[in-house]
């Protein structure tokens, strides 16, 4: 838990890809298809197949893309009992960045086991319905991103 936005963030698992669906190994395209929240595309369902644990061709629950993710994160009892864990928006994402290290830019305390890759938010571009915004944790610096690029997701839930 993050004491001073009161944010609770997924730990992710050194694991390899396919063992866990926590696995750092894993990512996934950017898709929502809530047109309330995905600024005018949904992105795309299964743009780069096995990408992340547990994906099965033709199962459009078990494809990686952040949208699928997010509900097999929440399913049955959830991650650590909850089920609201939701892709952390832009400025959330931000707030996890640490500009004072470099490789991966954020506090491996925290957060360990981080990429030192680019990672989604549920953010999309106003400018461009093709892309998403994205944190870069290997200098912390914010990025758009075309949709169907593959990235590491880290969940957020609210705290309660």
């Amino acid at each position: 838990k993050d004491n001073h936005t009161g944010l609770i963030w997924e730990v992710k698992t050194d694991t390899a890809q396919g063992a866990n669906l926590h696995s750092k190994n894993d990512k996934f395209n950017w898709y929502n298809t809530d047109t309330t929240t995905n600024g005018g595309a949904t992105g795309f369902a299964d743009d780069d197949g096995n990408i992340c644990t547990g994906y099965i061709a033709g199962n459009s629950s078990t494809f990686c893309n952040t949208e699928a993710f997010v509900a097999r994160v929440n399913v049955g009892a959830g991650l650590c009992g909850a089920t609201d864990w939701r892709m952390p928006d832009f400025n959330e994402l931000k707030s996890i960045a640490h500009l004072g290290l470099f490789d991966p830019a954020i506090d491996v305390g925290f957060f360990p086991n981080t990429v030192s890759f680019s990672y989604w938010s549920s953010s999309p571009n106003a400018y461009n319905s093709g892309k998403a915004w994205s944190i870069a944790f290997y200098g912390g610096g914010g990025n758009i991103r075309p949709r169907d690029r593959d990235y590491y997701v880290r969940l957020v839930r609210s705290g309660p």
